[in-house]
């Protein structure tokens, strides 16, 4: 299994020490493991203060270059980032991208207008058809514009949050042609999308993006394709990753993708 999707505790949402992390990557056999900790620049927070939101990046480079080197010999260790992606903070992005020796880098979507999906302000005085809309909307200026990543992560995440928030929270055609135009530009870019196993523990019981959306990335000729867990804690770890493989499959994809100072490769399904 190839897992790249894992946060340590140098993400402020997650519990996992990075020596907890590869002891149980190696328990469970994973054969290569991405650190993708969080990083979000001038958001919002519930004390209405815009901050960075970021570990700290010298600590966490040189923790996992020692990592890297200890367990070299039982597991394969990337440094990672996942990069909250605004357009108007592309120039800070790619500053700190280009200046750490980062291995893959995700780029998603956890804010809209500087506010965190998880504070649930996004969602209020919108219907779902609203929130969606708004979110699609972003992420595909995103993508025409932001460069700094090599895959989008959980691209209908919006999903997740809007389960606590609406009755119902299934796409309808109009989401769907934005994500068209979405996956069209990250393929003519030579970007990938993620397949984020999470779904199934929150509440979707299906993986991120849905099924739906993989296959009209295969549809649309899309190749470039990772799967992580999203672990925050160690028993997520390789959750429903050989699982997904098997959808992958199933869809058409004959490869996933994984990565090394940015560089893609494929490894046969």
């Amino acid at each position: 299994m190839y897992d790249y999707h894992v946060h340590t505790s140098f993400s402020k949402d997650a519990t996992m020490e990075l020596e907890e992390a590869v002891q149980r990557a190696i328990e469970i056999g994973l054969k290569e493991i991405v650190f993708t900790d969080h990083a979000e620049l001038n958001v919002w927070n519930p004390n209405d203060l815009i901050i960075d939101d970021i570990f700290d990046e010298e600590a966490y480079i040189a923790a996992l270059q020692v990592a890297r080197e200890k367990y070299r010999d039982k597991l394969r260790i990337k440094i990672g980032v996942e990069m909250g992606l605004q357009v108007e903070e592309k120039e800070r992005i790619h500053q700190l991208i280009q200046s750490h020796p980062f291995d893959f880098v995700i780029g998603s979507s956890h804010t809209i207008d500087r506010v965190d999906l998880y504070y649930r302000k996004f969602f209020e005085h919108r219907t779902k058809e609203e929130a969606y809309a708004r979110y699609f909307s972003e992420i595909l200026r995103i993508v025409k514009e932001v460069d700094d990543f090599d895959v989008y992560g959980h691209l209908d995440l919006v999903r997740r949050y809007a389960l606590d928030e609406y009755e119902e929270i299934q796409l309808i055609k109009a989401d769907y042609e934005v994500i068209e135009e979405i996956l069209k530009v990250l393929i003519e870019k030579g970007k990938g999308i993620e397949v984020n196993t999470s779904g199934y523990r929150y509440g979707l019981n299906m993986v991120n993006p849905s099924p739906e959306v993989l296959k009209m990335y295969h549809r649309l000729g899309g190749e470039v394709i990772t799967v992580g867990s999203d672990a925050h804690k160690k028993q997520h770890l390789g959750c429903r990753i050989t699982e997904t493989y098997e959808l992958l499959k199933a869809i058409g994809f004959k490869y996933i993708t994984t990565f090394n100072q940015r560089k893609p490769s494929f490894v046969k399904l």
